[in-house]
């Protein structure tokens, strides 16, 4: 019993650990984006470095207005906040772990809210790209929008649906066996 104590507080400890390196890494981000987007309303012209879109218009001839590009880095932020708000979702799922509320409906809304959210940001981010590209006009391929991250996160939020189901179920068979005791 003790050894399955540890297992679990191992567990725990490393989600913690990779929990903070995400908040981290979104973080970094997002004041990155943060950064590009104020340069850009401070001087009213497309900063230097690349605008973070995954369409590549470096050495193509396409004239995009400055009030274009603020719209769709604003979208890119609001969307990326959902990756914040995900991982946000999740750690709330372990501190009821860590509270020993395995099979409560809680669990099951949270994992859910954290699958919309990284949705959310996949779509989001596609569908931004794919207008963006449309709007640059712009013979690059849609298919080159995917990234790993897109992909990483669309698994993510299906396997956080998945989850939600499983603990969903699982609140269903804990409160029938409630009731036959």
């Amino acid at each position: 019993m003790k050894n399955k104590i540890q297992k679990t507080e191992k567990g725990i400890s490393a989600f913690n650990t990779i929990y903070n390196i995400g908040i981290i890494f979104a973080i970094l981000k997002l004041i990155n984006y943060l950064q590009w987007t104020l340069k850009l309303i401070r001087k009213w012209e497309i900063p230097e470095e690349p605008f973070f879109s995954k369409v590549n218009l470096i050495d193509k001839n396409i004239e995009i207005s400055v009030t274009s590009y603020l719209v769709f880095a604003l979208a890119y932020i609001i969307i990326f906040g959902f990756i914040i708000l995900g991982l946000y979702q999740l750690n709330k799922t372990t501190k009821l772990f860590i509270e020993k509320k395995i099979f409560q409906e809680e669990i099951s809304f949270a994992f859910k809210k954290a699958g919309k959210s990284f949705l959310t940001f996949t779509y989001g981010t596609l569908i931004i790209d794919i207008v963006f590209l449309a709007w640059a006009r712009t013979s690059s391929r849609v298919i080159d929008l995917l990234s790993t991250e897109l992909l990483v996160f669309l698994i993510l939020g299906y396997l956080m649906f998945f989850l939600s189901d499983v603990f969903k179920k699982g609140t269903n068979i804990q409160s029938e066996n409630d009731l036959t005791i």
